[in-house]
């Protein structure tokens, strides 16, 4: 029997993505998901268009008789599915996973919002470039946030049962959260990218403190933004 599993995420301000791997790729190996074998499971985490294309073009030309196909990460929705393969927001439309083998289920844990308009990053970039020098930083800021769709949020200093670590400078996770809102690389830094990288650096300066968050899976466009460059 020909067969394949191809897991597909989107990390990017979302760590329980790599989770989800992890998790769907140990149940696949394990006797009650069937026994597959490493070459018959691939990851593509973050990965390029053109990438995950070339796969999905491999696994057709293999004439499979049973594929599994697994996104985690960012989705939306327009007219179809989209899914929001890495943090360049490059877009794979649900139709482009589909017909791939004889036998297929496909499995989509992200958002399937619509926005109204949908707006990715390049072309909010590409509209901030063009003539927006006239609008102040708070109106292009109270913009990109009602671009966001509707969305409650949380984000914890640690994880439940742990504590938060407060020193002379403010709370260890809120340092590092500001710090990270402020260090703007591109137009806007989202709020899910601020606390990963906040909670990347608390727990290597205390290791019994876990920043967790609650967070939706929808595009870049549809996030809300924690900071946005001036």
């Amino acid at each position: 029997m020909r067969k394949k599993v191809l897991l597909i995420g989107n990390s990017e301000g979302l760590p329980g993505v790599k989770v989800d791997i992890e998790n769907y790729k140990g149940f696949f190996k394990s006797n009650c998901g069937g026994d597959w074998v490493d070459f018959e499971i691939t990851t593509k985490l973050n990965a390029s268009k053109k990438d995950v294309i070339s796969e999905l073009a491999s696994m057709k030309a293999l004439s499979l008789d049973y594929s599994i196909i697994i996104f985690s990460g960012h989705g939306g929705q327009k007219r179809e599915t989209l899914l929001e393969l890495n943090s360049a927001g490059e877009l794979l439309s649900e139709s482009e996973l589909k017909n791939i083998s004889q036998r297929q289920l496909t499995i989509y844990d992200c958002c399937r919002s619509y926005a109204q308009p949908i707006m990715d990053s390049k072309s909010f970039t590409a509209i901030l470039n063009k003539g927006l020098s006239d609008v102040s930083t708070r109106e292009r800021y109270e913009k990109r946030i009602m671009e966001a769709i509707p969305q409650q949020v949380c984000l914890y200093a640690c994880s439940i049962g742990e504590v938060a670590h407060d020193t002379s400078r403010g709370g260890v996770y809120s340092k590092y959260f500001l710090q990270s809102a402020r260090n703007l690389q591109s137009s806007f830094k989202l709020v899910g990218t601020a606390h990963e990288e906040a909670a990347t650096l608390t727990t290597a300066d205390f290791k019994d403190q876990h920043p967790d968050a609650i967070l939706p899976r929808c595009l870049t466009s549809q996030q809300l933004i924690i900071s946005i460059n001036p």
